[in-house]
């Protein structure tokens, strides 16, 4: 009989397995409520932030938590042949404006590759796009696997 394991990922470990993954789960509450979206990303593994392009219509929700917190967590996570890996990013939310980013920034970011397609009835022209850092202040990683029993 196979019982799960989980060990604790090193910080080479998480940067790895980061850099490999193209989306996450972007967590956000507010009072009462709260809201969860996949999202493309994009991690420096030099100051250890999270970067996204997120996008807003006229009557975003995503808008509405994102300018509501301050914090928010973040998943990254995949299956693998023994069981699954995860990397929990927790941080300050900012919105970065073009002209305040230094050139190790600029250079993250043109790696944030995200195909637009259309999701709902909305324009492209139409949407405002943000460039938002998580200034990540605990990241953690596990993996889960399998352990023969004796």
């Amino acid at each position: 009989m196979a019982s799960t394991q989980h060990t604790q990922m090193d910080s080479l470990e998480i940067a790895e397995f980061v850099e490999n993954q193209q989306t996450g789960v972007l967590s956000l509450a507010h009072e009462n409520d709260s809201y969860g979206i996949p999202v493309s990303f994009v991690f420096n593994e030099e100051d250890q932030n999270v970067y996204l392009r997120l996008g807003y219509g006229q009557t975003s929700t995503k808008r509405e938590f994102v300018d509501a917190v301050d914090r928010a967590s973040f998943i990254v996570y995949d299956h693998t042949d023994e069981g699954w890996k995860s990397v929990l990013a927790r941080g300050r939310l900012e919105r970065l404006a073009e002209s305040s980013l230094d050139s190790s920034e600029v250079e993250v970011i043109r790696n944030l590759h995200i195909p637009y397609f259309q999701v709902f009835d909305t324009d492209f022209e139409d949407l405002e796009i943000n460039i938002v850092r998580i200034n990540v202040t605990e990241l953690t990683g596990i993996v889960a696997g399998q352990a023969a029993n004796s």
